[in-house]
């Protein structure tokens, strides 16, 4: 994890027969950027005609044309496992190569999955193109050629959450509640186990899922609120896009609560801040692990 980068860079991987991931040895790829651009072409080309008002165009190369926006939160990281009814077509003719309900860890599945199911919101039902190089590349699989653009209709049932992160999750809210409790403040809990004080409600619209933010962020820690941990100004870039889904899961649900111009504290209990691992600027450790954390946001522009 680099936290100035992007706070928990998630470099991503699809089937169940077919979506199962493919290990692609860079001495079998003359250039595979060259084919991903070439793809990316087809498909952007393909959804400038598309009747559906969402499309979004990943960072990391996928593209999502969103059917109806779920209100649940995506897998953590590749180590989640997801639950997903899905139909697999070519992108090329239409045709049905697989289908079915996937209930897996992201890290066995091709990079598209990965890079999607870390960054939809569950609930969601929606279209994938993936181009080849985050499928199965220049390799051909039973019943895929190779280089094949792949478009998955899917319909994300779940996140898993295992029992051990419930009661995680149960613990660490106890322990924020008891903070705030001691400390007087009188904060909103919200249903995800993060809660919050708004200081500046901001003006317009408030962010969603995929807009560009920028914001200036500062962590503490409960166990020690008088220590700033790091204070990190981010801003959208070609690399890290600054959008909400590319926060922790705490973040991701907090700034969607913030217009323009709007300032908050958010208490995220760890499990949804950055989890046993901690995180990381420039190869130190700035986050413990298990931190239940402090996280006072500016936001001081949103950009779609």
């Amino acid at each position: 994890m680099n936290i100035v980068k992007r706070g928990f860079v998630l470099m991503m991987i699809v089937g169940l027969p077919f979506i199962f991931s493919a290990c692609i040895d860079s001495s079998d790829v003359e250039d595979p950027n060259e084919q991903l651009n070439k793809d990316l072409e087809a498909i952007d080309n393909y959804l400038a005609s598309s009747v559906f008002a969402q499309i979004v165009k990943d960072p990391y190369g996928i593209r999502m044309e969103i059917q109806e926006l779920g209100t649940g939160l995506p897998a953590k990281s590749t180590a989640d496992s997801v639950d997903v009814d899905y139909v697999g077509r070519f992108f090329s003719n239409n045709a049905t190569f697989d289908q079915g309900n996937l209930r897996l860890p992201l890290k066995n599945l091709i990079d598209g999955w990965k890079i999607a199911f870390t960054t939809l919101p569950a609930g969601s039902k929606a279209k994938i193109y993936v181009p080849s190089p985050l499928a199965y590349g220049n390799v051909a699989r039973t019943g895929i050629p190779a280089n094949s653009i792949l478009v998955f209709e899917v319909e994300f049932n779940e996140a898993v959450t295992t029992k051990a992160e419930l009661t995680k999750l149960g613990s660490d809210t106890v322990a924020i509640d008891n903070y705030l409790s001691s400390k007087t403040i009188n904060a909103i809990k919200d249903t995800t186990g993060i809660r919050y004080v708004i200081t500046t409600p901001g003006t317009g619209s408030v962010a969603t899922w995929y807009d560009k933010l920028t914001a200036k962020f500062t962590y503490k820690s409960i166990s020690n609120d008088a220590q700033t941990l790091i204070t990190v100004d981010q801003v959208p870039s070609d690399f890290f896009y600054s959008r909400a889904v590319d926060y922790p899961h705490g973040l991701k649900v907090g700034l969607q609560k913030l217009a323009k111009g709007g300032k908050a504290t958010f208490y995220i209990p760890s499990g949804l801040g950055f989890g046993t691992t901690g995180a990381y600027s420039n190869g130190v450790k700035v986050i413990p692990e298990n931190t239940n954390l402090i996280v006072e946001v500016e936001l001081t522009n949103i950009t779609q």
